[in-house]
């Protein structure tokens, strides 16, 4: 591949889904445990907060409380999610896979709305919504692959 080459395909398209990596998401049976390897370990130390959250999960209401942790390691931000009331995608990739890597976080300049709008159209299915102050949320989509949340909130644009 030629230099040009490969500084073009290191652009994003005007038209792509994917404006900016926001971090990554792991899923986690017990924060507390995790944090404390992570830290001790590894040299990462991470701060927990708790969460509630409403919106819906495939297509359904819900509500759910999660623990999260997040830790800065250089340009990279890594988030521990740990679900502990409710039903969430959290939990059911807990179920299936285990713990790890959950999902890639993107920001959007969009509101929620219109944000669900434009992956509707492209024929992506979501997963969950959850919906916080008006116009602001996130959205976790199924991507072959992976899944992507997208955070939709004016505050981090």
């Amino acid at each position: 591949m030629s230099q040009k080459e490969s500084q073009t395909n290191n652009k994003t398209s005007e038209d792509s889904m994917f404006k900016e990596i926001h971090h990554l998401g792991i899923v986690v049976r017990d924060i507390e445990k995790r944090v404390k390897f992570f830290t001790e370990k590894l040299g990462i130390p991470f701060k927990i907060t708790t969460m509630e959250h409403s919106g819906s999960l495939h297509g359904e209401p819900m509500n759910y409380k999660a623990k999260i942790a997040f830790a800065k390691i250089g340009s990279l931000t890594l988030e521990l999610l740990q679900t502990v009331e409710g039903n969430t995608i959290f939990e059911e990739f807990l179920n299936k896979h285990g713990e790890g890597i959950h999902h890639i976080s993107v920001l959007s300049n969009e509101p929620l709305d219109v944000e669900i709008e434009k992956w509707r159209k492209r024929g992506i299915k979501t997963l969950q919504i959850d919906r916080l102050a008006p116009g602001e949320g996130t959205l976790y989509m199924d991507v072959p692959g992976c899944i992507v949340e997208v955070l939709c909130f004016k505050r981090i644009k």
